[in-house]
């Protein structure tokens, strides 16, 4: 199943799991998500998750999201969980 999101004017498919990893950082609205709750937010309660499973899915939706220049990127709060936040220029 995909779903379709708008990014900079452009339609973009993207899965229910890289939806749900999206949405949950920004209900947040700029505070840490722990990765515990970003979890729940992605898998359900019987899912088998591994490991790197979220480390897989952010890496997916921060190259997604790279590609098509986002404004926001979601950033590693070593140890403790993620943050969505506004892309700075270089």
């Amino acid at each position: 199943m995909s779903l379709t999101l708008t990014v900079g004017g452009r339609l973009v498919s993207i899965s229910p799991r890289e939806l749900s990893a999206l949405s949950a950082p920004m209900k947040c609205q700029g505070r840490v998500l722990r990765r515990e709750k970003l979890e729940q937010a992605i898998y359900a309660f019987d899912d088998e998750v591994t490991d790197n499973a979220i480390e897989a899915t952010i890496s997916r939706l921060r190259r997604r999201l790279d590609s098509l220049a986002a404004t926001i990127e979601i950033v590693a709060m070593r140890g403790i969980g993620y943050v969505l936040t506004e892309r700075t220029a270089c």
